[in-house]
């Protein structure tokens, strides 16, 4: 069984077992292998491709272990597994998803843009329980092999680039390697010019193929400097320094793993296309994801001693990157942030229960009475007395 075939026969079971809708994206032919949940979302003023979403899951899940928990941007959660398979590039990725995650009854769609009753069919999870999915379909993929699978190759681009080895070994006044090549193919990716950087990235190649002969060291040579040449290019053109550090510096790594020429080359155009889709794809929906993260986190932790280190690092940004996305998305600090998700809940517990004021502060995270009256009535305008005696007067 191919492995596309092997994946679609895996959404099957999970969707069967769980509930969940489960879709497979192919990443070469940049489509979904099976329906999506939607294909586009805009309820509630938000727009959203589905694809160029589930597309940063999956290249964050290749990152991180084969498994990657994230929300779109309405702050449903998705969880990505691409089959990762040594010596090859990515292929496919599992998406699992819509569930709406919530850790109590409290409704987690207060936010304007969110519209419960839309969402009234889609799963919910608590967040163990979206891990332990996450983990068990990463278990299941990770079964797959290569070994009963066909060699999957890029005929017309592999034609091409023969045509191009043909040409160049055909030509009596061989010319030197093309360096304005390399200045040309960056400038493409810095403007997202997919196709004139693959067919750049094709030229080069073949210089470095035919050049080095048989000497396979030296073309892993050439190729981490592509790798370097690409990552600056993609930084040049707006994309997250760490995220194409850590990138590069795992892709480098990878270069080793290859044992043939017609592998590495398809590596290296997944590459290309990857650091031109973080350059222009991505920088929306990654902040949407850490703000959603975030949320969550701080919503699981209300009652803990929340630190910005902490918090930081549950979205896997320096904090001085983390401070910034916080303040230019929200307009507010960390704190600050804290606190305001700290009054919401405290709201919900004046209007819906007797408790005592200071039994409040304590449950939503405050330590001291008198600082959570000040937060509060800095918020809302009154003190949180006077804000119960005025709900309740509405309700009767």
């Amino acid at each position: 069984m191919e492995l596309a075939e092997r994946c679609k026969h895996l959404c099957r079971h999970i969707t069967t077992l769980t509930g969940v809708h489960t879709t497979l994206l192919d990443l070469p032919g940049k489509i979904f292998a099976t329906p999506p949940f939607l294909t586009d979302c805009s309820l509630g003023g938000v727009c959203c491709d589905a694809y160029t979403t589930h597309l940063y899951g999956a290249y964050e899940a290749e990152r991180w272990d084969g498994k990657y928990i994230y929300y779109c941007p309405r702050g449903l959660v998705f969880l990505a597994t691409p089959p990762i398979i040594t010596g090859t590039a990515m292929e496919y990725c599992i998406v699992t998803g819509p569930i709406v995650m919530s850790n109590s009854d409290e409704d987690p769609f207060e936010d304007p843009l969110c519209d419960p009753d839309a969402l009234a069919a889609i799963p919910r999870m608590t967040t163990a329980q979206a891990r332990s999915l996450s983990e068990l379909i990463a278990a299941a993929v990770g079964s797959f092999s290569l070994d009963t699978l066909p060699p999957d190759v890029d005929s017309g681009n592999q034609a091409a680039m023969l045509q191009m080895m043909y040409d160049l070994s055909s030509d009596t006044q061989s010319k030197g390697y093309p360096i304005e090549n390399e200045r040309q193919l960056q400038e493409h990716i810095r403007t997202g010019d997919k196709e004139a950087a693959q067919e750049l990235l094709n030229e080069l190649l073949v210089h470095i193929y035919s050049h080095a002969g048989n000497d396979y060291d030296r073309i892993k040579s050439r190729v981490r400097e592509l790798l370097v040449l690409m990552s600056r290019a993609a930084i040049d053109g707006g994309a997250d320094v760490d995220e194409i550090f850590n990138l590069c510096y795992r892709y480098e790594r990878e270069v080793d793993t290859f044992g043939n020429v017609e592998a590495l080359n398809r590596w290296i155009g997944a590459i290309l296309h990857k650091f031109i889709s973080f350059v222009f794809d991505f920088n929306d929906i990654k902040h949407q994801n850490v703000i959603f993260k975030t949320t969550a986190y701080i919503k699981e932790h209300l009652t803990d001693k929340l630190s910005l280190d902490q918090a930081a690092e549950q979205v896997y940004l320096s904090k001085s990157y983390f401070c910034r996305i916080i303040k230019d998305e929200l307009g507010c600090t960390f704190t600050e942030y804290v606190n305001r998700l700290r009054i919401e809940r405290s709201k919900t517990l004046l209007r819906g229960t007797g408790m005592p004021i200071a039994e409040i502060a304590c449950a939503v995270g405050f330590d001291d009475q008198s600082y959570f009256t000040r937060i509060f009535k800095k918020q809302t305008g009154m003190a949180p007395g006077k804000y119960r005696e005025q709900r309740s007067q509405k309700n009767r």
